[in-house]
């Protein structure tokens, strides 16, 4: 009797390693499936801020400071900001920063709602290299 019960042990055991190493797994697929890709070009510094803070919903100001790898500002570069809800459902806000002095990017964007929101910042500076980079904005509040 002793015997079974220890196989019984060993047999639990192995059931719960596996179903905790499945739950592992899923949860590594699940976040790389949905991760955009950040710094996706070495050799360069992007500061990215966000204005005022805490945010609310409407204009906010996105700034982007962009360095190569001698702390020389990046000129020239095209950034686009886009704006999307980290919940599934909302359309996506897009807009062109503008170069305000060497390396220093500025745009408006809107958030429509209160609620955590994802900005991508898609860089492509002028030899045509891309950088993309992420900045997560949770607890947009509203201006009540």
């Amino acid at each position: 009797m002793k015997l079974h019960f220890e196989r019984g042990c060993y047999a639990a055991s192995l059931v719960l390693i596996s179903l905790i190493a499945i739950s592992c797994l899923a949860v590594v697929f699940a976040t790389t499936g949905c991760r955009h890709p950040v710094n996706s070009m070495s050799g360069f510094s992007i500061r990215q801020e966000i204005a005022p803070l805490p945010a609310r919903i409407g204009k906010e100001t996105v700034f982007v400071h962009l360095d190569d790898n001698s702390g020389k500002p990046v000129t020239n570069a095209a950034v686009i900001v886009e704006a999307d809800m980290m919940h599934p459902g909302m359309s996506p806000v897009f807009e062109t920063a503008r170069e305000t002095t060497p390396g220093n990017y500025e745009a408006q964007i809107v958030f429509s709602m209160g609620g955590d929101w994802v900005v991508l910042l898609h860089i492509r500076l002028a030899d045509g290299k891309k950088i993309e980079q992420q900045m997560d904005v949770r607890g947009v509040r509203s201006n009540s």
